[in-house]
């Protein structure tokens, strides 16, 4: 061959090599038996969505394709690896399709596309047979580091919703929770999570655990994964306590207040009991708070309710401090357990007392008496302790030391009490009220003050009474004799 007719064979070469690795005008198909085409072959969607193309595919009067199977399968390139394609027929996925000599079909296919795709335009080849066209998916928005929503229904088998089931999420073929969640009032949870396959394991006091494998959850998309149905278990509980830590002060028994569920299928005889109490100690279960009886297990219907009320009973002389134990609830196929604590706090309190309460005192003159102010409490040091004396209207009054910095748990002080009624006071009983108030709290005592007549007041009225005395006697003698 020439040179001149050399360059023109090169030229065509080259131009057929670049139609097999050029994409075809959207919309067009390549050569071949079958053609393909797709009314809006280009679509826009954000990363995460699925691009939805309806392709006709014809057979061009080829006989020898007319009953015989046509593959479906699809070409994408850098960029969309990692995305899903499928072909659909109503909800079915097909690979394969007949098309008779002279005859069409319709098949839809389905481009699911990754939620971290860049933005940018990505081309899709699809091949039905030996045709083929070139469809262009177009990423609008991209989620790249965004979590994904996963959403969740939990129900029964009767289709009520169910509350407090616990989702545990496990990343693939991973057997550590990546993260735990709690069905909501209305059966359901919605959680933030990265993108990845996940399997959920689904359980719940009462019912028999399930799982839900291969939840794809995708970047910035919202997935629902549908909803998982619970059988009950036939012997189950469903235990409740009120408050798991309770305060008392020393003295006085913590009780705890439950509510024991019967969840399961079957009537059910629960046993209880206590584990771990401190030395010492001792628990004991009663259907009411104010029962002094105790029960060791408890008859619940299925589907029924019982309030249980767990005192704990600390040996005399117990420290402020927490203490905890477990209730124990045995069904006949499991054992619950909950934790309690039982926190012992301590009281501040202080007593004022004396010798006697009744004094006897004279116009005008001093009257003192001791009190004593005593720490009778287990909490700690009464601190700042002052004194305050109230006395009726005219009357002075003192406290001597008139404060006490510190008073530790059962450690008393004595004060010194001066009071002086005015000299012209009437003889009587008064009231005199001493008060100790520390940072703490306060206590107060009243004591009562007798005022007595003057001595020269007794004796003037004395010889008044005899001067009366004698006048009636004198008179009585003179006129007896007349």
């Amino acid at each position: 061959m020439s040179a001149g007719t050399r360059a023109p064979a090169l030229l065509i070469a080259l131009l057929m090599l670049a139609a097999t690795v050029l994409p075809v005008a959207a919309g067009s198909t390549a050569a071949g038996s079958v053609s393909v085409l797709c009314d809006f072959p280009g679509q826009v969607v954000e990363a995460g969505e699925t691009a939805t193309f309806s392709l006709a595919a014809a057979n061009n009067g080829n006989a020898a394709a007319e009953g015989s199977q046509i593959k479906l399968w699809t070409e994408n390139f850098a960029g969309s690896r990692n995305w899903e394609m499928r072909f659909i027929d109503g909800k079915t996925e097909v690979n394969r399709v007949s098309i008779p000599s002279g005859g069409s079909k319709t098949v839809t296919l389905e481009v699911e596309t990754a939620a971290d795709t860049p933005v940018g335009d990505y081309p899709v080849k699809v091949h039905i047979g030996d045709g083929s066209i070139w469809l262009y998916v177009s990423i609008s928005k991209t989620h790249t580091g965004e979590l994904g929503t996963l959403n969740l229904l939990v129900t029964d088998k009767g289709g009520e919703k169910v509350k407090g089931a616990t989702v545990e999420v496990y990343r693939g073929n991973g057997h550590e929770a990546f993260d735990r969640l709690m069905t909501t009032a209305d059966g359901r949870i919605s959680a933030g999570l990265p993108q990845d396959v996940y399997r959920l394991v689904i359980t719940k006091p009462g019912f028999l655990s399930t799982e839900k494998k291969d939840v794809k959850v995708k970047c910035g998309i919202t997935v629902d994964a549908g909803t998982v149905m619970l059988d009950k278990s036939s012997y189950a509980a469903e235990v409740t306590v009120k408050s798991s830590l309770i305060t008392t002060p020393a003295g006085k028994n913590p009780t705890f207040e439950m509510k024991l569920r019967n969840v399961g299928k079957a009537d059910d005889t629960y046993r209880l009991s206590a584990e771990g109490l401190p030395e010492g100690w001792y628990a004991r279960y009663k259907e009411s708070a104010g029962d002094m009886s105790d029960i060791s297990e408890i008859l619940v219907p299925a589907g029924e309710e019982k309030s249980l009320f767990l005192e704990a009973i600390p040996p005399y002389g117990t420290k402020v401090g927490d203490y905890s134990f477990n209730a124990v609830i045995e069904s006949s196929s499991d054992v619950y357990t909950e934790d309690l604590t039982a926190k012992i706090s301590g009281s501040y309190e202080m007593r004022l007392s004396a010798d006697r309460y009744r004094y006897e005192a004279n116009m005008g003159e001093t009257l003192e008496f001791d009190a004593s102010v005593r720490n009778i409490g287990n909490a700690g040091a009464l601190t700042g302790i002052h004194f305050e004396v109230s006395a009726p209207q005219g009357w002075k009054a003192t406290v001597t030391p008139t404060n006490i910095t510190s008073l530790q748990p059962g450690e008393s002080k004595k004060v010194n009490v001066k009071v002086v009624p005015p000299p012209n006071i009437v003889a009587s009983e008064y009231k005199v009220t001493l008060k100790a108030v520390s940072e703490q709290g306060e206590q107060s005592d009243d004591f009562r003050i007798v005022v007595k007549e003057q001595s020269f007041a007794a004796i003037l009225g004395l010889l008044m009474l005899a001067g009366i005395a004698g006048g009636v006697w004198y008179y009585f003698r003179k006129y007896q004799r007349r």
